[in-house]
């Protein structure tokens, strides 16, 4: 296995931390962006339908890996045998699966009852063959620690497909300037993976190397099929019964939702899981690190989310436009279900870096089947009430969710709670003090969105700082200790 960064384990989690938030910091701002400007010129029908071509592609995607990835980060010894047979594999999968989508879309268009879906769905699959060529190229940096190359990837085709979808969007494309700009940003990281990776994959094929991941990869493929239900079933519905105009109310609230997890989580999570690889033979210095990896990522998401809760109505605002209003409504029910789920999800990490992928396929369909069923019966009073459910539905599961991979690492859920309870109390705080604010100002004056962002946002970061070094200074030092690292790694780069 390569080694990490200079420094030692904690060395590299801090500096590829602070690459990939670089990375993620840039594509959400990329993100935000081309949201502000595509919404302008695209109508809520298009983006409904870029929704639902993405949701069956995401599903697709399911079928096309095999967990080869996160085998390879995993995996004690690695030679070219196993490397070039995942890469053959991964390159088979991913032709089957485009052809299936290319042959299936109108029968899914079936599903829509959305005439202008078959080719959009289809021209969006042809990017699985654009990724799949780079996939072990991509992996190996991620296991080797490389993730200053990792973030200028990523910037670079972020870039490039925000460009693009502006572009098109401007030229009157409609829709297809979304699609545009996703097929430019995943071919211009690809090339870029081949071109820095001095991997390169040998004319051979072996059945026996594959045999040692096989269950740990088809394990964790069943999660994730399972998993898209969990995530997608709200999406797939709502498509079908509510229209394309509902869906993409609902689909901006949780895009928005998922900023967290998308942003922080899946940060923190892509440095965490091959440096908890290392640690699996050492449980009680897996708990610690798990831990402090959860206090760190609360910090963060904790009163990003709770300020989307209190100020709703001003942020949609300001990002998307008065004709999105009926989104705010959603924002306050799933931005809360976010805050949750930023911390939920780093347990995905315990089961893959202890090789239990098993256990976490057999939860996946119990908290599943209870997420849909939530999801089906919502769907009586509309989008509110699909986003109700799932709130419900992530309350009441919360609990199995943390002590079931918990066991592994010798953790209990109360040492948790204890971890992040300085945080919940800032951020409780936080809210209260902001949310009583805004009612005491809009309720006299009139402001404009964006000046009442102006004002509130600072007043709740005052007393969410002030709040967490009244109740745990020594915790808030560390946090800005770990800040300054992050920074420093940025610098030491530039020098």
């Amino acid at each position: 296995m390569p080694e990490p960064a200079s420094g030692g384990t904690g060395a590299a989690v801090v500096a590829g931390a602070s690459w990939t938030a670089l990375a993620r910091a840039g594509l959400q701002a990329f993100s935000i962006a081309s949201a502000a400007v595509l919404a302008r010129f695209l109508s809520p029908r298009a983006y409904g339908l870029a929704a639902m071509a993405q949701t069956a592609v995401i599903f697709a995607a399911l079928f096309r890996e095999i967990g080869a990835s996160a085998a390879i980060i995993r995996e004690k010894h690695l030679d070219d045998d196993l490397l070039s047979s995942l890469f053959w594999l991964n390159l088979g999968l991913n032709l089957c699966v485009t052809a299936a989508c290319c042959l299936g879309a109108p029968f899914v268009a079936r599903f829509f009852k959305e005439p202008a879906f078959p080719a959009v769905f289809q021209v969006l699959s042809l990017s699985f063959l654009v990724t799949a060529a780079s996939t072990v190229q991509s992996t190996l940096m991620n296991r080797g620690f490389q993730f200053a190359r990792i973030a200028a990837v990523e910037l670079l085709g972020g870039a490039a497909g925000l460009a693009t979808a502006i572009v098109s969007a401007v030229l009157g494309a409609g829709v297809w300037s979304i699609i545009a700009g996703t097929f430019v940003s995943v071919t211009v990281m690809s090339i870029l993976y081949i071109t820095l990776s001095p991997w390169r994959p040998k004319l051979s094929f072996s059945r026996r190397r594959l045999a040692p991941v096989a269950g740990f990869g088809l394990n964790l493929s069943g999660f994730n099929i399972v998993n898209y239900f969990d995530r997608n079933a709200d999406n797939l519905l709502i498509g079908r019964y509510l229209g394309a105009a509902p869906l993409a109310y609902y689909n901006f609230a949780y895009t928005l939702m998922l900023y967290p997890l998308q942003t922080i989580s899946w940060t923190m999570g892509r440095v965490l899981f091959p440096a908890f690889a290392q640690m699996q033979d050492d449980l009680e210095r897996f708990g610690r690190a798990y831990l402090r990896a959860c206090a760190a990522i609360a910090f963060v998401t904790f009163p990003l989310m709770a300020g989307a809760t209190a100020l709703a109505p001003e942020l949609i605002a300001v990002l998307l436009g008065p004709k999105w209003r009926p989104v705010a409504p959603l924002v306050r029910i799933l931005a809360p279900v976010g805050m949750v789920q930023s911390i939920g999800t780093t347990t995905g990490y315990i089961y893959m870096a202890m090789g239990k992928t098993s256990t976490m396929f057999r939860w996946s369909l119990v908290s599943t089947g209870l997420t849909v069923a939530g999801f089906v019966i919502g769907l009586h009073w509309g989008v509110a009430g699909v986003a109700s459910s799932y709130a419900i539905v992530t309350l009441l599961t919360l609990f199995p969710v943390f002590w079931i991979p918990f066991r592994f690492i010798r953790l209990r859920v109360r040492d948790l709670w204890i971890a992040l309870w300085p945080i919940t109390s800032a951020t409780a705080a936080m809210a209260i003090a902001t949310a009583a604010l805004r009612w005491l100002v809009l309720g006299s004056i009139r402001l404009p969105a964006a000046l009442a962002l102006l004002v509130f946002v600072p007043f709740g970061a005052a007393i969410y700082l002030a709040t967490m070094y009244w109740r745990n200074k020594a915790l808030l030092v560390e946090f800005l200790a770990l800040a300054r690292s992050g920074i420093g790694v940025f610098a030491r780069a530039r020098a």
